[in-house]
């Protein structure tokens, strides 16, 4: 049997526990934050298995999850979870005897959790450094989760690619850089990271919907040559850049020849359809083995099946690789596909 807590971006628990029903009828699903966090069980495999599932074919909507090793009753006073805490730690200390361990506390906005993340992780270190381990935020081998919710405290210790993430609850953050240009940069390198897919191997972009210039800033800085289409203007400090061209026009009324481009990248806010159509009649610009990574908005009532229209539309003229609703993702998922 295993039991996990899963995450998915806030409003889209639902969509993440309807993928995991169509995987194992026989799981059970509780929520703990509305629209959000969540307890599952599932009896008919183990841990191991469950995530190994799980990350060969990674689920759209679910976005972090940790294996629960122990479910506690919350204790009423904060000794008591201060007790529990050090105790589960000190627990573990053969499994993390001279290994990195990032210690990751989340809790329910209705949770009587006593204690900050910053202060429940200062009171399990101590323990974990008696046991030989090193305490890290990054690069860790263990990851020490611990989730508070309105009744209970559940406890896990798993390895950082079990959790599909490893940041708290999957939620990615970026260090905010001066005369960023748009928030929106945040979701081209969050794909970056989750597709494992380096920019610097590209050479020619094509940025459809590029204003401001959010995406096309990312681009630039890693040393490539990018087209960016969009009739509104671009972000001053684009002006003048000298692998930039900016094309006024609409996407939809331009062609370049074949294979000018390796690499296709498209946030625009318009009805999801409608872009595929634009994306696939611009297939022929790109080379053979070229990437394509488009946001898909989900402006319908049923966002399963949107995705599924979609996926069958775009695999026309691509091989899908990965649809994934990123931590900057807001009602939209991330969509990397290949020529």
């Amino acid at each position: 049997m295993s039991v996990f807590i899963g995450t998915s971006n806030p409003g889209f628990a639902p969509y993440a526990m309807e993928e995991l029903r169509r995987r194992w009828p026989d799981v059970s699903l509780s929520g703990l934050a509305p629209g959000e966090t969540f307890k599952l069980v599932v009896a008919s495999v183990d841990d191991t298995e469950l995530v190994r599932m799980l990350r060969r074919d990674e689920p759209v909507f679910l976005r972090h999850l940790f294996p629960v090793r122990e479910e506690l009753d919350m204790p009423e006073q904060a000794e008591g979870v201060a007790s529990a805490l050090v105790r589960f730690a000190g627990s573990l200390a053969e499994e993390v005897k001279g290994a990195k361990v990032a210690v990751q506390v989340r809790k329910s906005q209705d949770s009587p959790f006593p204690f900050s993340s910053a202060e429940a992780r200062d009171l399990m270190v101590p323990a974990l450094l008696e046991s030989g381990a090193e305490g890290v935020s990054r690069g860790a081998k263990w990851i020490l989760s611990v989730y508070a919710a309105k009744r209970s405290l559940y406890l896990g210790l798993s390895a950082p690619a079990d959790n599909l993430s490893d940041w708290p609850g999957g939620a990615v953050r970026f260090r905010r850089e001066e005369g960023l240009i748009s928030r929106a940069a945040f979701k081209l390198l969050e794909a970056e990271q989750a597709f494992d897919l380096p920019f610097e191997r590209f050479t020619n972009a094509l940025d459809l919907g590029a204003a401001p210039g959010g995406w096309t800033s990312v681009l630039l800085e890693r040393g490539l040559r990018v087209t960016a289409v969009d009739p509104a203007e671009m972000d001053e400090s684009l002006d003048g850049h000298p692998t930039l061209r900016h094309l006024r026009q609409n996407a939809a009324d331009l062609s370049f020849a074949p294979g000018t481009f390796d690499l296709l990248v498209c946030d625009m806010s318009w009805d999801p359809h409608h872009t595929a159509r634009i994306v696939k009649q611009l297939a022929p610009a790109l080379s053979a083995g070229a990437s394509v990574i488009v946001t898909l908005k989900l402006m319908y009532k049923k966002p399963m099946q949107t995705i599924s229209d979609l996926l069958a539309s775009y695999e026309e003229k691509f091989d899908i690789r990965r649809v994934k609703q990123l931590f900057h993702n807001r009602d939209e998922v991330t969509l990397w596909m290949r020529k």
